[in-house]
Formats: C-alpha cells, structure tokens, sequence
C-alpha cells in the first residue's frame, strides 16, 4: 500500500505551486447533515477523475466546486466537505494526528466503492512536519482566496510527508511496485496492454511508468513488454505446432510483420528457422 502511495505522492511533490493547484476548505457556515467533518486537519488529493464536492467559504456561503487531478483541497481542523461522488473517481486522503498520519485511498466507479483502502505511518517524525503543519492551519482561515505562499507551504508538507514515506521501516520500497507491474505485465501480455493500460490499472501516470521503470529496472517499460512477448513466442514455437501467425496473436502482437521483425532482432534469425533449430536441437539430444 504505501508503495501506491508513495507513487502519488512522487506525481503531486513535482507540482509547480500556484494558486490554482491547491484550495482550502475554510468557511464557517454550518455543515450540511453527510459532510465529514473531523477535528484534525485532512488533506484531499484528486488521483483520477473529477471530486465534486461542497465546501464552505466566507462566514456564510457554502459552494460547490470541481477538484480535478493533480489539485488537492486542505481542510483544517474542524473544516468540513462533503463530496457527491457524482462522477467515477480515485481519492486519496490524509488525517494528521499528533505524531501519526492517516491515508485513506477511495476507489469510486460512479455508482459503489469498489475499494477503500487505509494505511497509517505512525510514529511520524513532526520536526519539520509540526511547524509546516501549524503555519498552514494559522493562515487556512486568513484564505480569501488561495496564495501561493500557501500553496508553496501545502507542497511543502506534501514533499515532507513522500519523504518519510521514503525512510520508513513499515514503508514497502518502489521495488515491490515495479515487481507488481512487472508480474501484471507476465500475467497480461497477451490482452493487449501498453503504457496507458498498465499506468491506468496502477493508478499511476503512464510517465511516471516511464520514469519507475528507469530508476528501478534495468530496461524500459516497452523493452520489458517486447521481451515478455518475444519469450512466451519462442516456447510457443519449440513445444507446438501452432502457426507462426496464431504464435504472433497469443503473444500479444497484432501485427504479423511486426511480430517477425522484432523477433529476427532479438533473436537473430526469423520465427521459422528458430523452431527449426530448436526443434533438431530437441530431438538429436533425446535418449
């Protein structure tokens, strides 16, 4: 899970800070009946889709407002929202407490839950944390509309936390989620994935991908979905009799042509001469 979360967090750290990247939730008007409303400040992250949800602002207004990716919303303590969940969307939400921090991920399809997920890293250190923490809740309420200065201090705390998560002992290293996607790629190969599909499944930007497979694997993303497909063809090619075209479809290509250069590449020889020899190979070495 905090892998998932680290990759979130990795995407919102690089954000530029603006005044439009980041709203705050500071009205006093009185809460509709469903709002969530908690006496510890929470931080709403938009990972995929559009979060709807009524706020307040000013001493007496509530408003609706649209938070698309890449924007987030801080609530502080005892602020209120309350989402419509009108749209499908991805969520993630953080509660900090004293020392501990809260993560909540929501996964809504437009009519149920299909996941809420939760993950807390406790024991937090709070020496850069608590005072990013308390000037953010100090100028919250002075929010007539967002400044950058504020904006600069909500990232800050969000590159601050990404760090922890980086550091600590109960955090699963990006290792385990380039392993996930290596695994989903073995298991999926053939269905047509590509960049897009995979980033998609992950919750992740297809760039962020890119760079997770730069930084912790020793090739890139297409590279790893050649190979897969190129391995599985050549079993294909040694233990049946399948077509060379039907070899091309059940290991992911749609292209014949594609498929037989690609291989002649890898391989250096083209489809037919490698069963060829390995098929003579198999047989002059049984008993």
């Amino acid at each position: 899970m905090s892998a998932f979360i680290q990759s979130i967090l990795s995407e919102f750290s690089s954000i530029y800070a603006n005044a439009s990247s980041v709203f705050v939730a500071n009205g006093r008007a009185e809460p509709p009946g469903m709002a969530y409303r908690l006496h510890l400040p929470r931080l709403e992250l938009t990972v995929k889709g559009v979060m709807n949800m009524l706020v307040a602002k000013g001493s007496d207004k509530i408003i609706k407002f649209e938070q698309p990716v890449g924007t987030m919303t801080y609530i502080p303590a005892n602020g209120w929202n309350l989402p419509d969940w009108s749209t499908p969307v991805i969520s993630l939400s953080l509660v900090f407490s004293r020392q501990d921090i809260g993560f909540s991920i929501i996964n809504w399809d437009g009519h149920q839950f299909k996941e809420v997920e939760k993950f807390a890293l406790q024991n937090a250190s709070v020496n850069i944390r608590e005072p990013i923490l308390q000037l953010i809740e100090e100028l919250a309420w002075e929010q007539d509309s967002t400044t950058e200065t504020f904006s600069h201090l909500v990232l800050a705390l969000v590159n601050n936390i990404y760090d922890q998560l980086n550091h600590s002992p109960s955090a699963t290293p990006n290792s385990s989620l380039i392993e996930d996607i290596k695994r989903y790629i073995d298991n999926n190969y053939d269905s047509g994935v590509n960049r897009d599909s995979v980033a998609a499944f992950f919750n992740i930007s297809p760039s962020y991908l890119s760079r997770l497979f730069a930084k912790s694997s020793d090739c890139k993303f297409s590279e790893y979905l050649t190979q897969t497909r190129i391995a599985k063809s050549r079993l294909l090619l040694t233990n049946t009799t399948l077509k060379i075209r039907e070899i091309s479809v059940k290991s992911g290509f749609t292209d014949n042509n594609y498929f037989c250069k690609v291989f002649k590449e890898i391989n250096e020889c083209t489809p037919l001469e490698y069963r060829k020899i390995n098929r003579n190979h198999s047989f002059t070495n049984k008993p």
